[in-house]
């Protein structure tokens, strides 16, 4: 009898991508009362944002991959990093700019990170949850056993 362990799909690439416009909503929102971006794109940010994770968390329960959305949102802090600072540049010059950049990008990442967090973990519980309600897993077995003789 041979047993062989097919594991979830990677998510690598997309939970990638999603870090990615997090970090540029961020940007948009950290910089809303300067660089002529107003309160109105702020607030489009946050909806985007917000909904992407949600999003996100759904497709990471509905994949397998709860344990991806306890990770992800520290890729998704380290990618805030640059926009942290490029935000601090537009908003106050590059030379203190480094300076309030440091500290946006350790405290407001990661308060802003936390939050994604939460809604990420959160909604991947509830995709595991569909997932399971709606027969995704009968569908797709985990472990496959061949017969003897078969390989």
């Amino acid at each position: 009898m041979i047993v062989r362990q097919i594991g979830p799909k990677p998510v690598a690439w997309g939970v990638f991508a999603w870090s990615i416009v997090i970090g540029a909503c961020m940007f948009v929102i950290w910089t809303a009362p300067h660089a002529g971006i107003s309160h109105s794109n702020a607030n489009t940010a946050y909806w985007i944002a917000g909904v992407l994770t949600l999003l996100v968390g759904v497709w990471l329960g509905w994949r397998r991959r709860t344990g991806t959305s306890f990770v992800a949102p520290i890729l998704a802090w380290i990618v805030m990093v640059p926009f942290a600072f490029a935000s601090e540049f537009a908003r106050v010059g590059f030379f203190l700019g480094l300076w309030r950049g440091l500290w946006l990008a350790i405290f407001g990442g990661f308060a802003a990170s936390f939050v994604v967090g939460v809604l990420l973990v959160a909604s991947a519980l509830l995709g595991r949850i569909a997932a399971g309600v709606l027969g995704h897993d009968r569908q797709d077995p985990g472990v496959v056993i061949f017969p003897p003789g078969s390989g």
